[in-house]
């Protein structure tokens, strides 16, 4: 079970989490929104009306103009952070893999934590399962899910709170059409990025290599040889699927990064991440 590596943990404390989009309002926080709420930094004055909080009664005001006052404060929003990892067996297909994912969620755990965001981790796999980030840190995530991950991903939505910002982390390598998967996510989130991740095997499979193929419902297997002709009709395909999904991301104004295996962490910080507008440098 991989866990977060110690470079990706130093990493993150020189990056934040850009903000995606404004996020909807919600608890008191750390952030001032544009709304009238609760915080302690004054705004404004208005007129008093019934059911006002006689508490914010401003006296002075009333002293000088014989007019009742309440003073009104800037609002306070705690923007909620949901990221989605992808904890299907295909992500752990080789060490590095599995490795790159775990290390990319517990950067965007610490770098929106940095920024003032609360964040909720989900291990959408064939069960979902809701881990805080202390917990992330210490034990990484197991990579056994079985199930589709679009059957998988619905599940672990209908457990999370609308308006959230997201992030989800996988490899996108499943049957599906991007429009489905990107537009109704975005609509209900304050925010969306999706961030690829991709084995040496997922992004330039060699030519000639044997390969066994499992089926990982049923198990059975499928022993093959790689010719150039597969090889280049699989990259692709595998084009098309990113690109389709870097499409709609820009329709719905969500991010789209894809991730090689060439990249360390560093490296796709400043090279993918920053310009996408999903991290910033602090």
């Amino acid at each position: 079970m991989p866990r977060p590596s110690p470079e990706a943990l130093r990493l993150a404390q020189s990056w934040r989490l850009a903000l995606l989009e404004t996020p909807p309002r919600g608890h008191a926080g750390a952030r001032l929104g544009r709304g009238t709420g609760a915080s302690l930094e004054f705004q404004d004055r208005r007129t008093y009306a019934l059911g006002d909080d006689v508490r914010h009664l401003d006296w002075r005001a009333y002293a000088r103009t014989y007019q009742w006052l309440v003073r009104q404060y800037r609002e306070e929003i705690l923007p909620r952070v949901e990221i989605l990892l992808d904890v299907s067996r295909s992500m752990a297909i080789d060490a590095e893999k599995a490795q790159a994912a775990v290390d990319v969620v517990a950067l965007l755990s610490i770098a929106a934590q940095n920024e003032g965001f609360h964040v909720v981790i989900a291990k959408a796999g064939d069960v979902p399962e809701l881990v805080d980030p202390a917990r992330f840190e210490a034990t990484g995530a197991e990579f056994e899910g079985r199930e589709p991950w679009t059957a998988c991903l619905s599940s672990a939505l209908g457990s999370l709170r609308r308006g959230s910002m997201r992030v989800l982390v996988s490899d996108f390598l499943f049957p599906h059409d991007a429009s489905a998967l990107v537009r109704p996510i975005a609509a209900q989130g304050g925010g969306l990025a999706l961030i690829q991740i991709l084995g040496r095997t997922d992004s330039a499979p060699e030519v000639g290599a044997a390969l066994r193929l499992t089926d990982v419902e049923s198990g059975a297997t499928q022993d093959l040889v790689l010719d150039r002709r597969s090889v280049e009709r699989y990259q692709a395909r595998l084009s098309r699927l990113t690109d389709a999904l870097e499409g709609e991301c820009r329709r719905a104004g969500a991010r789209f990064v894809s991730c090689g295996p060439d990249l360390d962490l560093g490296t796709a910080c400043r090279t993918h991440l920053a310009p996408a507008g999903i991290l910033s440098a602090g």
